[in-house]
């Protein structure tokens, strides 16, 4: 049992020693060096197989990173000093993840050895040249915005907001993006045009265009149901053209028809051959639920009207001169009514009739009333058609 144990224990040994140092051998440092560090950390003893490890994980990160900030600088490209700033806060966080084990001795007296980087003025350096390189990337790029290029606009905006991760309050970066937001604004109106030859309500172009524009708007899409004096231009305008409204006749019709159902009568009591009630266990009498054929017949009056709303979405770039959607729209409006006597048995009624059961039925709608029941239906493929092809 005791041979086991240490041969288990040997197996265990040779495992951890060479798991750290593939990890080494693999390039994995950092993931080696908190390994390690785990594997001693408020231990008085410490394994002398993981003080080399450190020790030599650490040399080797250090290094490496070192050499990719001494060949980023090479390259005299400003836009790798962001990458260098990052590169040197992890050798910071790494370093002061050693210090608190300083000094780092094994338990059979092996002293680590650790060459520490004065990070503080290298990262100062690249924090102030990161953030000069996005000021004057934001510059030029608003230049080009000043002449008509959102894009450029928004470019600058985000080179800008991106310099608050290596300096606050830097010169006049507020200033900057506020002019950046504005210059990358896109303002989009929305209009309902009306070329059938129906009249339509006041309400009807109200309610299709009572829309709530903040939920609509964007980052740098600004939504409008009217002409705005605040607003210079528009750059696009979704055009929601009705082109053809037909009125079907009122129609009304009436039909008699009869239905019915097997329904529950009564009890009758059960009988033996000796012509006595039955009983059960318990003594009481046996009854047995009775049926009847019920029926009614019902006199129904059906009235129907529809508004066909056909027409078109067209959304217009006004920059470029040109409709790049046109989405067809078909909407139904439909007015339906039913009123229904009966004459018989109510039991034999089915549900759909006794829902329909009224002596009066409800007056045919005017045209108008009957057109603003399609804005809802109108409203919303104006919403979809304008979430899915202006998204910014």
């Amino acid at each position: 049992m005791k041979n086991l144990l240490l041969l288990l224990s040997i197996v265990f040994f040779i495992s951890s020693c060479s798991s750290v140092r593939k990890m080494i051998d693999k390039g994995e440092y950092d993931r080696a060096l908190n390994y390690s560090i785990r594997k001693i950390q408020g231990k008085k003893n410490k394994k002398r197989k993981y003080v080399e490890a450190i020790e030599k994980a650490f040399k080797k990160v250090n290094q490496r990173d070192l050499n990719k900030i001494t060949f980023l600088k090479e390259q005299k490209d400003g836009n790798y000093w962001g990458e260098i700033f990052d590169i040197l806060n992890l050798i910071d966080k790494r370093q002061k993840l050693i210090e608190p084990l300083l000094p780092l001795q094994s338990e059979d007296g092996y002293q680590a050895i650790f060459k520490f980087v004065r990070v503080e003025p290298l990262l100062i350096e690249a924090e102030n040249k990161a953030a000069q390189y996005l000021y004057d990337l934001a510059q030029s790029l608003l230049a080009k915005a000043y002449k008509g290029d959102k894009i450029a606009a928004r470019q600058a905006y985000k080179a800008l907001d991106e310099i608050g991760e290596y300096k606050t309050s830097y010169r006049d970066v507020e200033y900057l993006k506020n002019r950046a937001y504005e210059l990358g604004q896109e303002n989009v109106l929305i209009e309902v045009k009306n070329n059938s030859q129906v009249i339509l309500p006041k309400e009807f172009y109200y309610e299709l265009k009572n829309i709530n524009t903040k939920d609509l708007n964007q980052m740098w899409l600004k939504f409008y149901t009217n002409e705005d004096k605040s607003v210079d231009k528009f750059d696009y305008i979704v055009d929601l053209n009705i082109k053809d409204i037909v009125i079907t006749p009122e129609r009304e019709k009436e039909r008699e028809f009869e239905e019915t159902k097997k329904v529950k009568d009564g009890f009758t009591y059960l009988y033996d051959k000796n012509g006595n009630v039955k009983k059960d266990s318990l003594g009481n009498d046996i009854k047995k639920e009775k049926y009847s054929n019920v029926k009614a017949k019902v006199f129904e009056l059906y009235r129907n009207k529809v508004a066909h709303v056909r027409g078109d979405i067209k959304i217009k770039d006004l920059n470029r001169n040109t409709n790049f959607k046109s989405y067809p729209i078909n909407v139904d409006a439909v007015f339906e009514s039913y009123a229904a006597r009966y004459e018989g048995d109510k039991r034999a009624l089915s549900s759909e009739t006794r829902a329909r059961l009224r002596t009066v039925p409800e007056p045919f709608p005017p045209t108008g009333e009957l057109l603003m029941m399609a804005v809802d239906d109108l409203k919303n493929i104006l919403l979809q058609q304008i979430k899915e092809n202006l998204n910014r």
